[in-house]
């Protein structure tokens, strides 16, 4: 060990644990993020009436699909990769899988073909660069990476100071070491073409209204009949989108407990799609609901780019949610 690190507290921490990691040989070394790059799972469900928000992936389509391609139980830990400007180092052999928002994402300075899983020899280097279609990257390995869960999970809830690598909410950063398992390097599998999703296209959400005296009938046609931008309103809690202001939207009384996916009515008469963060309670009056797969698909969209919304019934929006959940084996 050199002398240097026994007259630093800090340099001798480090060493240590990247011996351990380095005897373990078994690690993802984080050369450089950003603070939209976490660990997720698919979220932290059944602790909304304490205030703690769900949190897991932006897009549950595509971060099931990343542990999927691996045969990983769906839950199994991911990172979530925002907005690019991501590269890594894999210490050993692992087979990984990168799903989600495409663009300048190579291995060893080679582009990868498209969302699928690729092997990865001992200290290959992953670069994601600028994205040119979507805004959310999942990265899988071999089994998931090990991280300690909070109440049930990893995801990381900046908002909550839960979960991540250090279980504290904090993005990961550069110099992490993530522990992975060691496996047999297979042949690269790309992603079926028919499930790859184009985030460049304007997009229809499936919206289940709700039954409420704050909106008079006429508000919920004029929502179904215009096209909304995504605003620069954009955050892990809520997406803000304008449009022609709804009419006869009136505030409840009093706060009232809010859904992942719901789909508020802001003072101005413009919408906010609540996102994976959210607050647990609102006071701004309840349209409806987005189904979980057209949530995905909005949380890729950048701003400027066109939403419109489609009703749907309860039914019909759990008949596609069983579907998903029977074909990755989970999902929420």
């Amino acid at each position: 060990m050199p002398s240097c690190l026994l007259e630093c507290p800090f340099g001798l921490n480090l060493f240590l644990s990247m011996s351990l990691a380095r005897l373990r040989r078994l690690m993802l070394h984080i050369k450089l993020a950003n603070q939209m790059h976490t660990i997720q799972d698919l979220g932290r469900f059944g602790f909304a009436s304490q205030g703690v928000a769900h949190a897991g992936p932006m897009d549950s389509i595509a971060a099931c699909w990343a542990n999927h391609l691996l045969r990983n139980p769906v839950t199994c830990p991911m990172i979530e990769i925002g907005f690019g400007g991501f590269v890594a180092e894999f210490v050993e052999d692992v087979n990984f899988a990168i799903t989600g928002a495409w663009g300048e994402i190579s291995l060893n300075g080679y582009p990868l073909a498209g969302p699928g899983a690729y092997p990865a020899p001992a200290g290959s280097e992953l670069r994601i660069g600028q994205l040119d279609s979507g805004l959310f990257t999942y990265l899988a390995v071999d089994a998931g990476f090990e991280v300690h869960p909070i109440l049930g999970s990893v995801a990381t809830c900046q908002r909550d100071l839960l979960g991540g690598l250090h279980q504290t909410g904090a993005s990961l950063s550069s110099g992490d070491a993530l522990i992975y398992q060691k496996t047999k390097l297979m042949a690269a599998q790309l992603m079926p073409r028919r499930y790859l999703e184009s985030y460049s296209n304007p997009l229809v959400c499936e919206i289940i209204f709700r039954v409420t005296d704050n909106f008079e009938s006429a508000a919920f046609d004029q929502f179904l009949h215009q096209s909304y931008k995504v605003s620069q309103e954009q955050s892990r809690m809520g997406y803000r989108l304008h449009g022609q202001s709804i009419i006869n939207a009136s505030s409840p009384r009093y706060s009232v407990p809010i859904p992942l996916g719901g789909v508020q009515i802001t003072p101005s008469g413009q919408p906010i799609v609540l996102m994976r963060d959210h607050q647990s309670l609102g006071g701004y009056p309840l349209l409806g609901t987005v189904t979980r797969r057209s949530l995905g698909q909005l949380a890729q969209r950048r701003s400027g780019q066109q939403v419109s919304f489609r009703a749907v019934s309860l039914d019909e929006a759990r008949v596609d949610f069983v579907r998903c959940q029977k074909f990755f084996g989970d999902f929420r």
